[in-house]
């Protein structure tokens, strides 16, 4: 989209200047040169030479108006190009704070899975004390499983944000490329 913009910038600023020219005058020149006659032998030369000069006078207000419309459509393009790079900057901006809060959401999911783990240890050894029932043990044991399902849920959206990420600075195919291990 961004190179789309700037070409379409590029075009605008032919045209306001291709308008711009529209008021020079302009010097062309011609010629011919034949035969002329009824018998080849006696053919006699005939040649041409004009040349005309042209001064647009009456036409400024037409040149005028078209380069105010390639003015305006300038200006125009030179506004969606700048929101174009707006929107890019933003969506940059947002894709590493997914990146951060996800890297974050890692952090705490495996925080959890340690205490989840740490407590199934200590659940099992009141268990094989007689302390604790098998409700306690399953409980542990579930708190565990959901733990490490978190982490992996965390572990995929941090894969996404990279991914997010790499799209908005337009190195998606490469990045993609990457994460997957492809050659």
């Amino acid at each position: 989209d961004l190179r789309a913009a700037e070409a379409q910038l590029r075009a605008a600023e032919r045209i306001r200047a291709a308008a711009r020219a529209e008021r020079f005058p302009t010097l062309s020149f011609s010629a011919d040169y034949g035969a002329i006659g009824t018998n080849p032998s006696r053919a006699g030369s005939t040649y041409t030479v004009t040349g005309n000069l042209r001064i647009p006078i009456w036409q400024g207000g037409r040149a005028a108006g078209s380069i105010d419309q390639a003015s305006a459509a300038l200006e125009q393009r030179r506004a969606e190009l700048a929101d174009i790079r707006a929107r890019i900057d933003q969506e940059i901006r947002t894709a590493f704070l997914d990146l951060e809060s996800a890297a974050n959401q890692i952090r705490v999911a495996e925080s959890n899975r340690d205490v989840a783990r740490q407590n199934l240890d200590l659940t099992r050894q009141r268990f094989e004390a007689g302390v604790a029932d098998t409700a306690e043990l399953v409980q542990a044991q579930e708190t565990l499983a959901t733990a490490e399902h978190d982490l992996i849920t965390s572990a995929f959206s941090h894969g996404l944000a990279k991914a997010e990420l790499a799209r908005a600075m337009g190195r998606a195919e490469e990045t993609i490329v990457q994460m997957l291990g492809i050659k």
